[in-house]
């Protein structure tokens, strides 16, 4: 798998905002990122890099499509703050976190290369889960699809 493909960063010039500045801990944070991205085994999904409205942090996220319906299915998204992460599952369009448990919430502080290593094997995990969608239509009852 191409190392590009996983956490390209996003230009904000097509928001009309300046480029990015990334400092050396994030610029760490995101080669050993992508690099160890490259070796996993599980199908590609949508993921960039950018930053939050606030531009508190280096977000990173990856969304779970299901493209045949073009909905997103999930989102998750890690914030490194340079010494410490936050991640977890994405509850609304400002990339804020579900905080709970139950939603995976993970933070943890270390170097750049560590913190990028959990972080890995967190987006991973959950994109080796099985995804399954369910519509309710109001004739059929529900109706389950994976």
């Amino acid at each position: 798998m191409d190392i590009n493909h996983w956490f390209e960063v996003e230009d904000p010039r097509g928001y009309g905002e300046e480029p990015w500045d990334f400092d050396e801990a994030e610029r760490a944070f995101l080669s050993a990122l992508r690099s160890r991205a490259a070796g996993w085994r599980g199908p590609w999904a949508p993921s960039n890099v950018s930053r939050p409205e606030d531009d508190s942090s280096l977000l990173v996220r990856v969304s779970l499509l299901d493209d045949r319906h073009s909905v997103i299915l999930s989102q998750w998204a890690v914030h490194f703050y340079g010494t410490h992460v936050r991640a977890g599952k994405v509850c609304d369009q400002l990339f804020n976190l579900h905080e709970a448990p139950e939603h995976g919430f993970l933070q943890v502080s270390g170097t750049a290369e560590g913190l990028a290593r959990k972080c890995v094997d967190w987006f991973e995990t959950r994109l080796r889960r099985p995804a399954v969608r369910s519509d309710r239509r109001a004739s059929a009852g529900p109706r389950a699809a994976r």
